[in-house]
């Protein structure tokens, strides 16, 4: 008996959606940073057993009051996620659960739901954390609660095997060999984007989008061109840096993470253009893939 399923990562900001993922399937798939709203996109992982396929949906953190149009796009993704979703699991910060925060999703939720209980490692009172487990399993009606540190893989296996036991019977979504259903180069953007969240500060990572204009396959070496949209001039001049300093480093750091993914030498060209105000404009939110045409 083989056994598929659509599962939805659901969670607040910060709560470890994305390092589940990538623990999940044992590949830094996904970019992960401790600022919030890393994730922008629903980007889907996919886990290959003999015996079953689990087709994970990482979505964007859930926030209630949307600042700019771009985190409008980035809740329509999450509704939209649990559509058509054969289980949803969600993860919750074990130092700070707050159910709260999804009264609005649970009439939304139709589907098996498990919880984990992210970061229990970082919980110092464990007693605390039995107790929050318990209020978890009271207010979302379900005994699939686990306790589980994705950083540090612990019981990430026991989430896999629930997600398993809940799975209808189906053939496989994907072919078995598939880690995602996107493509490389949206996987570089991304991963670029990582290092933009890593090496500058304040408004400069939710301010950036990035592009994968060209990308050669070659023999011994992949020729990546890739540009970097701010919002404004004076982003832009940041991002250079003094000399070109800055994105320099950004070239090398971003570099290092692609080859790691692709297990391949890269020679990557960045470049920087202002698009002024675009998360705030649907033309160009479309352009980037945020709205659907």
């Amino acid at each position: 008996m083989f056994k598929s399923a659509f599962i939805t990562i659901l969670g607040l900001p910060n709560a470890g959606k994305s390092t589940f993922l990538n623990a999940v399937l044992g590949e830094d798939l996904v970019i992960t940073n401790p600022k919030a709203q890393t994730t922008r996109h629903r980007i889907k992982g996919i886990l290959n057993d003999e015996n079953y396929q689990l087709v994970f949906s990482d979505t964007p953190g859930i926030i209630k009051e949307s600042a700019y149009k771009l985190q409008d796009a980035m809740m329509v993704a999450v509704n939209e996620s649990l559509e058509d979703a054969d289980a949803v699991l969600l993860i919750l910060d074990g130092q700070y659960p707050k159910v709260e925060e999804f009264e609005a999703y649970k009439n939304k939720i139709n589907c098996p739901l498990v919880i984990a209980m992210n970061k229990a490692d970082l919980v110092a009172d464990q007693e605390k954390l039995q107790e929050d487990i318990n209020k978890v399993k009271d207010y979302f009606g379900t005994e699939l609660v686990f306790a589980v540190s994705a950083k540090e893989n612990f019981n990430v296996d026991g989430i896999v095997n629930a997600l398993v036991n809940i799975a209808p019977e189906h053939p496989a979504f994907y072919d078995k060999d598939s880690i995602s259903d996107e493509n490389v180069r949206f996987l570089v953007s991304e991963m670029i984007r990582e290092q933009i969240l890593t090496q500058f500060k304040k408004e400069i990572p939710y301010s950036v989008e990035v592009h994968v204009t060209e990308y050669n396959e070659k023999e011994k070496l992949d020729e990546i061109y890739a540009t970097v949209f701010v919002e404004r001039d004076s982003q832009r001049g940041i991002m250079l840096g003094r000399g070109g300093t800055a994105i320099k480093n950004l070239g090398i750091a971003s570099r290092k993470r692609i080859e790691g993914f692709i297990k391949k030498k890269v020679f990557l060209s960045l470049s920087i253009k202002v698009k002024k105000d675009w998360r705030k404009d649907d033309q160009q939110l479309q352009y980037f893939g945020y709205i659907k045409k």
